[in-house]
C-alpha cells in the first residue's frame, strides 16, 4: 500500500472523533465486505458450471473472511499511522525548541501525573528548580548567541546527571525545573548540589575562551498534605529566590507552604511585568532576566 493511499486513509480516520462515529465507520465497512462477498457470490453461482461448483463454494465461504482481513489489516494500519503522529505532535509541542527538554506544558502535564501517583502510593516526590546567575550579563556582553550556547551546555549537563525517570524542564528564559520520583527532600538536595558543583566546574567554551555558569536552586518535597503542584512549584520558586538573595551560587530548601519570604511577591511581580514588557522585542531564545 503506498504512502499516498495511506495519508489518505489516515485523513479520513483522523476525522473520527467519536465512539459512535467509529462504530459507524467499522459498520459501514463491514456492510460494504459482506454486500460484494455476497454479490460476487451469486455472479460466480450463475456463470460457473457444475464441474468447477465445489470451488466456487470454497470461494464463496473464504471471500468474506479475505475481505473483512484485508479492511481489518488497513484499519489498523491507519489507526498506528495516526497513533505515531499523534504521539510526534504531543512529542513537539511539550519540547522546548533550543534545549530539546521539556517545556513548562510538557512539564505540568507529566508533573501532575507523577503527583498524582506519588499522593497514591504515599511515596517521595521532590523538585528543584534553577537559574543561571547573572545571565543578563553573557547575553550583554557576548551575545544572545552565547547565552542560547550557555542553555544548551545546561541541558547536556542535566541530561548527564539526572536519572531517565527525572522530568526535566527548560521552565522558561534561564530557568530550569526538576522532578524527582521517589526522592525526598534530603536526596533531591544533594542532586542539586551535585549539579551546581558540576555546573561550576564544567565551563562553557564560547570562540575559544571558557564562560563560567555557576547556579541558584531552590529546592522542595510533596507534603502529602493537601499538597498540589502549583504549590510545589512555587515553594521551589521561593527557595530559589533565597538562594539568589543569599548570594547566588548556592542550593536553598523551602519545605513549608505558610514561611513567608520578604520582597519575594514584589520581585517576582516586577520581574514578570520586565518579561511581558520585553517580549515583543526578544528576538533571541534566551530571556534576558538577571
Amino acid at each position: 500500500m503506498s504512502d499516498e493511499y495511506l495519508d489518505g486513509l489516515c485523513r479520513y480516520l483522523g476525522k473520527i472523533k467519536t465512539t459512535g462515529h467509529m462504530l459507524l465507520a467499522a459498520g459501514l465497512f463491514a456492510t460494504i465486505c459482506s454486500l460484494l462477498s455476497l454479490l460476487s457470490t451469486l455472479i460466480l453461482f450463475y456463470i460457473v458450471d457444475s464441474r468447477t461448483l465445489p470451488w466456487v463454494e470454497a470461494i464463496s465461504y473464504l471471500l468474506p473472511f479475505s475481505m473483512v482481513f484485508c479492511i481489518s489489516y488497513l484499519l489498523i494500519r491507519g489507526f498506528a499511522a495516526i497513533h505515531s503522529k499523534n504521539e510526534y505532535l504531543w512529542e513537539i509541542a511539550e519540547r522546548d525548541d533550543l534545549t530539546r527538554l521539556l517545556n513548562r506544558a510538557g512539564f505540568l502535564r507529566r508533573g501532575s501525573a507523577l503527583a498524582i501517583k506519588a499522593e497514591r502510593d504515599m511515596a517521595s516526590l521532590s523538585m528543584i528548580m534553577f537559574d543561571v546567575d547573572h545571565f543578563k550579563t553573557i547575553n550583554d556582553t557576548r551575545g544572545h548567541s552565547a547565552g542560547d550556547m550557555a542553555l544548551k551546555h545546561l541541558a547536556e549537563i542535566l541530561l548527564d546527571i539526572c536519572r531517565d525517570e527525572d522530568v526535566i524542564a527548560r521552565w522558561g528564559g534561564e530557568e530550569f525545573a526538576i522532578i524527582l520520583p521517589y526522592a525526598n527532600a534530603q536526596g533531591a538536595e544533594i542532586m542539586a548540589e551535585r549539579l551546581r558543583e558540576k555546573i561550576a566546574r564544567t565551563p562553557l567554551l564560547w570562540k575559544g575562551k571558557a564562560v563560567l555558569l555557576t547556579i541558584s536552586a531552590g529546592v522542595t518535597e510533596w507534603n502529602h498534605e493537601g499538597d498540589c503542584l502549583e504549590d510545589m512549584v512555587e515553594r521551589a520558586d521561593k527557595g530559589l529566590y533565597l538562594a539568589k538573595a543569599a548570594g547566588r551560587n548556592r542550593v536553598q530548601m523551602f519545605q513549608s507552604h505558610l514561611e513567608k519570604v520578604p520582597a519575594y511577591e514584589q520581585d517576582v511581580f516586577f520581574e514578570e511585568e520586565q518579561m511581558a514588557s520585553s517580549a515583543p522585542s526578544c528576538a533571541s531564545s534566551s530571556t534576558k532576566v538577571a
